[in-house]
């Protein structure tokens, strides 16, 4: 696929010359429209209602091993190509951009998805001590942030990045319960201080990004579509940064993780997180970044779960619902079989090569206006 949508020179010509008469006026309309700056490429939703096929294909226990064997693998397993692909961006001590693996995706046609995870170490279920979303929002860390903000930049083709991956779920140490909670005592009266450090800090890691002409980045907020805990301050509205920060909206959707009691369907819980994603925008696109059932040697429901997934995103019932994403990992982070891969069985396999074999391969790509 290299050389496609996903070559260097496909992002040039955007910006060539079939553009000049919409460049010229866009500099009248910036003429006379000051709280405006420039454009930005983005990944816009496919075309006459389709889905993005993209994927996690299985890149070691930190989903940051990406590589070029693994994406084939899956691609030749799934016998589809995939639109973007996950990379794990963990900050540790020196928060080092994966310049490298953005541009083996690139080369490969596959765009990447950086998820950004702000912990020194990779820790769940407890407090990040370094990283809190106070510091990060009051500028502690930016200068580590604008040199990667510079590699970005100096990638050359448009990325898609996600601050925080299911920030409403208290395994990670940037959600709410770690942060403050639904103490008031930080910020805007009435809002809870544990997702409104998540959401400003998010938000001031986007204006680092735009500061430094980064500019070419889709950014997506991410929630589990079961976070913990169970409260209302830990809605997704608390911690959504707002449109002018985000171009896409999505979710995780496993319909059994492990274990061997029955699958929850795919409709069932889309029918509740559906909702309270679009209400978060009127306009932003919805994905399923994260989508998954485990093998069940009582029910052996798994290829059923990806048929009925597979056609109800197909059949329009979500209907800002733009793109899945397959979480292909062979084992958990402890070492055991996670049978999530697609390929756990020859009739898992079977249902999903047919469920994804309209979906769309390849991002459309848009320009959008952005502010000051």
């Amino acid at each position: 696929m290299s050389g496609k949508s996903a070559s260097a020179a496909s992002a040039a010509s955007r910006r060539g010359l079939p553009l000049l008469a919409v460049c010229a006026a866009f500099l009248v309309f910036c003429a006379f429209s000051p709280t405006w700056a420039s454009a930005a490429i983005k990944a816009g939703p496919p075309a006459a209602g389709g889905v993005y096929h993209s994927a996690h294909p299985d890149s070691g226990p930190l989903d940051d091993l990406v590589t070029a064997e693994g994406l084939s693998s899956f691609i030749g397993l799934s016998g589809k190509k995939i639109a973007w692909a996950f990379v794990g961006f963990h900050w540790g001590d020196d928060m080092r951009f994966p310049v490298e693996t953005c541009r083996a995706l690139w080369r490969e046609g596959v765009v990447p998805l950086v998820g950004m995870m702000p912990w020194r170490l990779p820790v769940q279920n407890a407090a990040e001590s370094w990283y809190t979303m106070e510091r990060i929002a009051s500028g502690y860390f930016d200068g580590g942030l604008r040199r990667c903000a510079l590699d970005v930049k100096s990638l050359g083709f448009p990325i898609m990045m996600e601050f925080g991956p299911e920030a409403n779920g208290s395994w990670f140490p940037w959600n709410g319960a770690w942060n403050g909670r639904d103490s008031d005592t930080y910020g805007e009266k009435g809002w809870p201080d544990g997702p409104e450090r998540f959401r400003d800090a998010y938000r001031h890691v986007v204006e680092i990004f735009r500061e430094a002409g980064a500019l070419d980045i889709t950014w997506v907020f991410h929630i589990a579509s079961d976070g913990r805990p169970k409260d209302l301050w830990n809605a997704a509205r608390f911690y959504y940064p707002g449109d002018e920060w985000i171009d896409w909206l999505g979710a995780s959707v496993y319909g059994r993780l492990r274990g061997d009691g029955p699958a929850i369907s795919f409709s069932d819980i889309m029918d509740k997180v559906y909702p309270g994603l679009a209400a978060l925008s009127p306009l932003n696109p919805i994905a399923v970044l994260e989508m998954g059932v485990s093998e069940s040697t009582s029910h052996g429901d798994k290829p059923a779960w990806i048929r009925d997934a597979m056609a109800t995103v197909a059949s329009g019932r979500y209907p800002r619902l733009k793109a899945v994403a397959w979480w292909d990992k062979k084992r958990r982070q402890d070492g055991s079989p996670s049978t999530l891969e697609i390929d756990s069985s020859q009739r898992s396999l079977s249902a999903y090569r047919e469920g994804v074999k309209n979906f769309v391969e390849e991002i459309s790509w848009t320009e959008k206006l952005l502010p000051k």
